[in-house]
């Protein structure tokens, strides 16, 4: 391989999984990205990528060195950052992807109470409801653990789901809930059984969810964090075990000395320590008797 530099469009692919993701991520345009991912398949003497229902997936042949060049991307990353900690002047730049009820509820908080522990960091918070692994972001929560990749994970908290109504709302009544996708999930699958029927309205976030429940006064799907902020919200049923949302926190294996993944991710975890000692301890047994 003569030009190096198309290793950064290999990468930008990987992540992004579109030639249009990845032209974002490199400042250029699509064509540009599929001319040099073409000239790359061509030296290596096999498709770079595959087309797949979900976007573009790494072919086989080149797994290996779309890893070295990861590896390679996250070490540039990390020694950048390292230069850029702690300088408001050019500060190191992470892009967070997660749920936008983690943002909203936990995320939004700590910027004010933890301003200090973001000096030198400048975050760029983006919704990701859905997916598996890091795609673009540098760091992403997600519900579960990873399936795969070369990427460190820790829990770093949890959502407690409960049916929550104003008033009593008796099984077979209308309800709200998750889009179909969820329909798999414990969460949904207790909501489902109590209401005996599919919800009248979905939405693929908790943070819309809540809002649809407010403005339709229907029973639900809610939160602890934000059934606690609404006086006029009970749990329906106390019988009805409640459902645990596990929220993980991943980056890639690279980073791991990188000093703006490091600052952000004790961050976070301040967030999530911040919200479970603001938790009411009456949430859990507020009912609609």
């Amino acid at each position: 391989m003569t030009n190096w530099d198309d290793l950064r469009f290999l990468v930008a692919v990987s992540k992004a999984g579109t030639m249009s993701g990845a032209a974002r991520l490199l400042g250029t345009n699509t064509a540009t990205v599929s001319r040099r991912i073409e000239r790359l398949s061509d030296t290596l003497g096999t498709p770079a990528f595959v087309k797949a229902a979900d976007g573009w997936q790494p072919s086989p042949q080149v797994a290996k060195l779309i890893q070295l060049a990861q590896n390679f991307d996250g070490l540039l990353q990390s020694a950048l950052n390292a230069r850029g900690t702690h300088s408001e002047a050019a500060p190191v730049q992470i892009k967070l992807g997660c749920f936008p009820i983690v943002t909203r509820e936990i995320l939004v908080p700590g910027l004010e109470r933890h301003a200090k522990a973001l000096t030198g960091i400048s975050i760029s918070f983006h919704d990701r409801i859905f997916g598996d692994g890091l795609g673009d972001h540098d760091i992403v929560l997600q519900l579960g653990a990873p399936s795969s990749g070369r990427v460190i994970t820790r829990k770093v908290g949890a959502f407690t789901v409960r049916v929550y109504g104003y008033g009593k709302a008796a099984p077979g009544s209308d309800w709200v809930g998750l889009t179909e996708e969820h329909d798999a999930h414990p969460i949904m699958r207790t909501a489902q059984a109590y209401f005996g029927k599919p919800p009248r309205y979905r939405t693929d976030s908790l943070h819309a969810l809540s809002s649809i429940m407010q403005a339709t006064r229907l029973p639900g799907l809610m939160a602890e964090q934000t059934a606690a902020q609404d006086p006029d919200l009970a749990e329906l049923d106390p019988d009805l075990a409640p459902q645990v949302a596990e929220i993980w926190m991943l980056y890639h294996e690279s980073r791991r000395t990188d000093p703006g993944i490091r600052l952000t991710a004790d961050w976070i975890l301040q967030c999530f320590q911040d919200a479970a000692d603001d938790l009411p301890e009456t949430t859990a047994v507020r009912t609609c008797a």
